[in-house]
């Protein structure tokens, strides 16, 4: 089962999911907290033209990655904007948006205290911060926020109706929520009912499945050599199948379709 990890959180019970990844993000932000680690979602690789994002030399090796938040980010205009990224993890989804996309203030909240105080570490940029908070309870004030941004977070959420229903109450009347996140392909009905029935208005639903496995099958060798380098022992396989490297089960179901990954554009 170790080598189906994903698969197997993606679909276990609300309440034992939401404790089981909250265990597993706390201790891999505690393990390894090397700096070069601070994205930890698929990413995105266009199938058409490529994504011409100007960064930093240093930031070449996580280009896919930084092209999944780009690609969700920009699709409105965040300068000047109060932004809350919800779920992020190490920290550089949140960095990104603010260094490049220049909104006035970028939060970044996250179960995993560990995450949070590896974040603060790695992450000094000027209105950017980074507090612990839980998704289904988020702690901001009613009507504080224009722009919500969810990257590859909600499938570790132990109830997504109450996620949706914190972000329709922390926005601003106008304020977009930009999603993005996988789901077996059955469970996306249920998904949409969710969004409406928080009276979201769906400006764009896309399926970018393929694009996310362009992202892999690109990285596939540094990503492999990066989790054989860095991790020790039985804990490589079940990473492997977490990091979505070829071959892991993660990997096979998002090629085969079992598994589906969209983009939303949702207004309240």
């Amino acid at each position: 089962m170790l080598t189906n990890i994903f698969a197997f959180f993606l679909k276990i019970s609300p309440r034992l999911k939401r404790a089981v990844w909250k265990k597993l993000y706390e201790y891999l932000s505690k393990k390894y907290p090397t700096a070069e680690w601070t994205y930890m979602n698929y990413g995105y690789e266009s199938c058409n033209e490529p994504i011409a994002i100007p960064i930093n030399e240093e930031e070449e090796r996580d280009r896919y990655m930084i092209q999944l938040y780009h690609y969700v980010a920009t699709a409105v205009d965040l300068v000047d904007k109060d932004v809350v990224e919800v779920g992020s993890g190490r920290g550089g989804g949140s960095s990104y948006i603010k260094r490049y996309l220049k909104p006035k203030t970028m939060i970044g909240i996250d179960y995993s205290k560990n995450a949070i105080k590896f974040s603060n570490t790695h992450h000094s940029v000027e209105g950017l911060t980074f507090i612990h908070g839980d998704a289904e309870n988020l702690p901001l004030a009613n009507e504080s926020a224009d722009v919500i941004v969810n990257v590859e977070s909600s499938h570790c959420y132990g109830s997504m109706k109450k996620f949706v229903k914190q972000v329709n109450r922390v926005l601003r009347p106008g304020g977009y929520f930009l999603f993005a996140d996988l789901r077996p392909s059955e469970k996306i009905e249920e998904l949409d009912k969710t969004f409406n029935d928080a009276g979201f208005e769906v400006l764009k639903k896309e399926l970018i499945s393929k694009e996310v496995v362009n992202a892999m099958n690109a990285f596939h060798e540094y990503k492999l050599a990066f989790f054989q380098n860095m991790v020790k022992g039985w804990l490589k396989k079940p990473l492997n199948d977490f990091a979505g490297v070829k071959g892991s089960n993660i990997h096979k179901e998002l090629s085969n379709g079992k598994i589906v990954y969209y983009h939303y554009v949702l207004r309240k």
